[in-house]
């Protein structure tokens, strides 16, 4: 009997006797102990950069910028202890990089940063739509523009949170995206996410685990060049709230070691690809809505043999995640989608996209909650329970078969494959 999250329950089911199966789980990692200690140690010991104390000590104007409600980054924990030490004589501003996403209740902003952060400091959230709130940075080397909060430009220097993650387009979350996407303006933001593209489909390095060689990474990189001031990252790696890891410094070279870490510690090689791959994203929140579950899909995909069954457990209780992500699927094949998401102006084109090209190479089986009618429009087909997903993929013959346990966090590699940063 195999056990897996899936939503706020947990879901328990037998493999098919013929099946040759392999569980696949991320250590647990210990939380950093004591963390006050570890975390001056690292400020004061950066990668690529003089120590905090020497760096901070000519500023007066200070920028903080951290994660949104939606990327924990151990904020609550760190940002106390930062400014009781080294910027209770500063005039800090602090800024949500929320990117496109909604904005902040205010006890959302006091969860982040906790009550006394909040009541302490002046707040607000990035809004990357309103243009008189942005100033111009230059051009990346492309020639996006580069539209950054005003409060950048008023800072003399800023701080960045950011927790390091697999990003499907961008190699990795955290570090520079707390810049570009994180404070950038709209239009920005749209051409950043557009470099995935090459002349024919989606470039081949535009992928979760890549640094070297990712467009949007190195053209995010280009903008944050034109950033005409201090910038000091202090990046996490979170595990279940805790915090397991701290990468602080250069804005690039902290952020290259972290992912590095990260992902000798977060992904699987495998030798062969397998003819099942069962995955849970890990239960709520993991698996909220269709685009967090993406994730998991995106993580697993490369597992799987070509026409395989990957079956992957995403709740979704609280649907797609976005309004307009299904229009997209009226276009019957990733080629006449691609010329639409090329120009779209939607940022979860992109999702859209990834998960039409996953769905031509693989059977999909999405065990979930949303209707079904969505789930195969999205070229998906849908069980409401994992038993009939694995029904459909048995054939009475002898199977391999990967589960992977929390696919929301554990990269499958295949050896064939280009990854590094």
């Amino acid at each position: 009997m195999r056990i897996l999250k899936y939503g706020k329950s947990l879901v328990r089911f037998s493999i098919p006797l013929k099946w040759k199966t392999l569980d696949l789980k991320v250590k647990k990692r210990r939380a950093l102990h004591p963390l006050e200690e570890v975390f001056f140690k690292q400020l004061e010991s950066p990668i690529g950069e003089r120590p905090f104390s020497s760096w901070i000590k000519d500023f007066k104007k200070v920028l903080v910028v951290v994660p949104d409600i939606t990327r924990y980054a151990g904020v609550n924990l760190l940002l106390p202890l930062l400014c009781e030490k080294y910027l209770l004589d500063k005039d800090v501003t602090i800024l949500f990089a929320i990117g496109n996403h909604r904005k902040h209740s205010e006890e959302e902003k006091k969860e982040i940063l906790t009550e006394d952060i909040y009541r302490a400091f002046p707040s607000l959230d990035h809004d990357c739509y309103s243009t008189s709130s942005l100033s111009f940075f230059g051009m990346t080397k492309s020639g996006i523009p580069i539209y950054l909060n005003s409060a950048l430009s008023y800072a003399d220097c800023a701080i960045l949170f950011g927790s390091i993650n697999f990003h499907y387009l961008a190699g990795f979350g955290g570090g520079r995206k707390a810049i570009i996407p994180g404070i950038a303006g709209y239009e920005t933001i749209i051409g950043v996410h557009r470099m995935v593209f090459s002349e024919k489909g989606k470039h081949p390095m535009a992928k979760p685990g890549v640094l070297a060689g990712n467009p949007m990474h190195e053209e995010i990189m280009s903008g944050i060049r034109n950033v005409n001031k201090p910038l000091f990252l202090i990046n996490t790696v979170v595990d279940d709230s805790k915090i397991v890891a701290i990468f602080s410094g250069n804005i690039e070279h902290a952020h290259i070691f972290g992912c590095n870490w990260y992902l000798k510690r977060y992904s699987v090689k495998l030798k062969e690809k397998a003819d099942v791959v069962i995955a849970s994203c890990g239960g709520y929140p993991k698996d909220i809505n269709f685009i967090q579950t993406h994730k998991t899909i995106e993580h697993a995909v490369r597992s799987v043999k070509s026409g395989g069954f990957l079956i992957v457990l995403g709740a979704c209780q609280d649907g797609i995640g976005d309004d307009y992500f299904l229009k997209f699927f009226d276009y019957g094949s990733s080629e006449e989608m691609e010329k639409v998401v090329k120009e779209s102006d939607k940022v979860y084109s992109q999702t859209a996209y990834a998960t039409k090209l996953k769905a031509e190479y693989c059977k999909i089986v999405l065990v979930s909650e949303l209707p079904e009618n969505w789930v195969l429009k999205m070229g998906l087909i849908p069980k409401k329970n994992i038993d009939d997903a694995i029904l459909l993929a048995d054939c009475g013959k002898e199977k391999t078969c990967y589960i992977v346990h929390d696919g929301s966090k554990l990269l499958l590699l295949h050896e064939g494959g280009e990854y590094g940063v």
